[in-house]
């Protein structure tokens, strides 16, 4: 994924079914990819939050949430530069880490702070949060061992400081 290129974009909806579905086709019919794409309730279950990654200039910025807020369930959408955002994301990694290399495999994964879910006969369960870069980095150490599985929730976002999306602008 390119950074330079990379547009995170908060959005607000009515918590009602097929909200996130209706999301999903607007962006495929408009022939954009979506990077990643986290959904869950927010503090107020009348509401939900989608965090979505896609690649675009300002223009394509501009197009999307011009798209999204005609969808009847958005109440609001703000795109945030990535590096100038909260962020984070979820890892879970199995890796191989049979006896000769299972010690190097918790050592690693102690280093970058991720913690064990699980130890199986030849392999072991890591789960780790953090930035994007910090979880490509950790994934090419674990790499070297033979990773068997993996699965990563994307970027889930709030904007820094004391706004919220529901502040007037």
């Amino acid at each position: 994924m390119n950074k330079e290129n990379t547009i995170v974009l908060s959005v607000l909806a009515v918590n009602h079914p097929g909200v996130l579905l209706r999301v999903a086709g607007l962006f495929s019919r408009r022939g954009f990819n979506i990077n990643s794409i986290v959904a869950c309730q927010t503090e107020n279950p009348d509401f939900s939050r989608l965090t979505l990654v896609v690649e675009g200039d300002e223009a394509t910025c501009t197009q999307l949430i011009r798209q999204l807020l005609k969808l009847e369930d958005i109440v609001k959408v703000r795109a945030m530069e990535p590096a100038s955002c909260s962020n984070s994301e979820l890892l879970l990694v199995k890796v191989q880490a049979e006896a000769p290399s299972r010690s190097a495999v918790l050592k690693t994964a102690q280093t970058y702070g991720a913690r064990v879910l699980d130890i199986g006969d030849t392999t072991v369960t890591i789960e780790m949060t953090g930035q994007t870069d910090e979880m490509d980095r950790f994934v090419g150490h674990m790499e070297r061992f033979g990773v068997r599985e993996m699965a990563r929730t994307g970027i889930t976002a709030l904007e820094r400081g004391d706004g919220v999306i529901l502040d007037e602008e």
